[in-house]
This record gives C-alpha cells, structure tokens and sequence, in this order.
C-alpha cells in the first residue's frame, strides 16, 4: 500500500500567529477518525515568523480527497481565524513516499 502525504503552507500576519497556533492545539481532531488518517504535524517556521507547513500522512489519495469533501473537513476549517489575521494558502504539494 503506497503512504500518501501532503504538505501545506500558509502564512499569517505575526500578530495572528498566536491565534492560528491556539486553533491548531484546540483544533477538533475530526481527522483523527477519518478512513486513511495516519497523523498530522503543523510546523512553524521560526526563522520566518507567521510560516507554517502542515503535513498530514493518508494510507492513500483517495481516503485524503474523501476526507477534503466531508462535512467534518468543512467544520474543521470554519473554526480558522478569519479577518485580518486569517492564513492565506500559500501552496500544497502531495508526495507518494518511496523509502523509509
């Protein structure tokens, strides 16, 4: 079975990132239970204040694209600061993992 992963990155103004960081920690983990959820880890850059890069590990493309689909992916994303200290998308990039 081949291991799927996909990186995100966002960016937010300085100011907001404490904000983002509390949602993060206080996020619902409807992910979790998810059909192919493996893990999930937000990184932030600390070199580059208000960066961040998630990365999430699927058993599978298809089990990740249900779960952007579903109705637990839209209330996880409906708790994100908005306003001025809303993220904005930066990239996503989807990787097939070759070795270990």
């Amino acid at each position: 079975m081949e291991e799927f992963v996909v990186q995100s990155e966002i960016r937010v103004p300085v100011d907001g990132a404490a904000a983002l960081e509390d949602a993060f920690r206080s996020r619902l983990g409807a992910v979790e239970t998810a059909p192919g959820f493996r893990r999930l880890e937000v990184w932030a850059d600390r070199a580059d204040p208000g960066h961040y890069v998630m990365v999430s590990w699927w058993t599978s493309r298809a089990e990740f694209v249900a779960y952007m689909r579903s109705d637990d992916h839209a209330r996880s994303h409906a708790r994100i600061p908005g306003g001025e200290h809303r993220p904005h998308p930066i990239g996503v990039r989807r990787f097939g993992v070759v070795a270990r």
